[in-house]
């Protein structure tokens, strides 16, 4: 969604919204609209606004912590809501004031040079958008864009494929901006409300004892879980000897491929957790197109049998990985994991992060830099 910078008419010095550049506090901004933040500087206990006077019921006043969990949450999401479409057009803003002083550039409440005029994209051709279709084809199987040939996606791939460069170059030069110091956005990111999570039985790794705990949930055939893994296998290379680590393989079509990769999830943890770790790293790696089984072949048996092929291929037990997969424990473990999650509050399907019990709400591009400042 594109949103229209807009100066406040009040312009008053550092109120719920503002940014620095150059050491100047500049003030509030007007919100446009919703969208959805590169940087979010934290994960999410409606800490702003527990205790705020909401409404009146019949003589009583309810405040925001005295709501019901799905009431609570919600109101989380609103704010939380509001605080990226806040953090998005403020940095935006501020980056344009910054290039605009660097390249001489008027700069007035009335007359500040667009984004696209201080930020000149390079095209994306024919030849890049086939490249990258080829490559993902090559990748994760032609399911991977819907089934579609190339040429009946060209143009919409051409235009996500520039909207995406110029979201991409935006973030990158912000970031750029931000850690040189020469912009700062002067916002707080809501919280959201904590959630008890029963995490007995699942993978642990880095440091064990840790207080602070980082829960992924995660579908082995989830597209955004796949980008997501890359991101946090950075952050456990960094983080490890500080975080504990947990992950629940939660399928989101239990009776496909994916509810049979769970359970062989459920069946590598049973034989020790550097066992689920390789078998997690090849499960992420499955092609899509296996998620079709052979025309002749009865659909679970197809999938325990592709399931079976990857334990084997990480050099796991195969005789007892196999009597596990079809076990009515595996079986159980499914349906502890959907009900545990599906009846969690916030929760709303792959990829989810828990840090310290509280919902991060994060798309996989940000992932990283907002655990870095989270777990600091």
């Amino acid at each position: 969604m594109n949103i229209d910078d807009k100066w406040s008419s009040s312009m008053s010095p550092l109120r719920s919204v503002g940014f620095i550049v150059g050491g100047i506090v500049l003030g509030s901004l007007l919100t446009a609209g919703i969208m959805i933040s590169k940087y979010n500087k934290k994960a999410v206990d409606v800490s702003d606004a527990v205790g705020q006077p909401l409404f009146i019921v019949d003589g009583k006043t309810w405040n925001t912590s005295e709501l019901p969990g799905d009431s609570r949450m919600e109101y989380f999401d609103l704010e939380n809501n509001i605080f990226n479409a806040r953090q998005a057009i403020a940095s935006k803003t501020a980056l344009r004031l910054a290039l605009s002083k660097d390249l001489g550039k008027p700069i007035t409440p009335e007359n500040i040079a667009k984004i696209e005029d201080l930020l000149p994209l390079q095209s994306v051709t024919e030849i890049d958008a086939r490249t990258f279709y080829d490559q993902n084809v090559a990748k994760w199987g032609l399911s991977f864009f819907g089934g579609k040939s190339y040429e009946e996606i060209k143009d919409q791939l051409l235009q996500q494929m520039k909207h995406e460069k110029a979201r991409e170059l935006l973030a990158t030069k912000i970031k750029e901006f931000e850690d040189s110091g020469r912009i700062k956005v002067l916002l707080k990111a809501p919280t959201a409300p904590p959630v008890k999570l029963n995490l007995s039985g699942f993978p642990v790794r880095g440091n064990a004892n840790s207080s602070k705990v980082l829960v992924v949930v995660a579908d082995y055939l989830c597209t955004h879980c796949r980008e997501s893994e890359e991101a946090l296998e950075k952050i456990y290379q960094e983080f490890s000897n500080k975080v504990k680590f947990v992950h629940v393989s939660y399928p989101l079509a239990p009776q496909g491929l994916s509810g049979a990769l769970a359970r062989g999830a459920y069946c590598a943890t049973e034989q020790g957790e550097k066992e689920f770790w390789d078998y997690q790293k090849a499960a992420f790696a499955i092609p899509f197109a296996k998620m079709q089984p052979p025309s002749l072949m009865e659909p679970e048996k197809a999938f325990n049998l592709e399931t079976i092929e990857l334990a084997k291929s990480v050099k796991l037990n195969v005789e007892k990985f196999s009597t596990c997969l079809e076990s009515e424990n595996a079986r159980k473990y499914i349906d502890i994991v959907r009900n545990q999650f599906n009846e969690n509050v916030g929760f709303s399907g792959t990829p989810a992060f828990y840090l310290n019990g509280s919902l991060i709400q994060v798309s996989p591009q940000k992932l990283a830099a907002t655990l870095k400042l989270a777990l600091n």
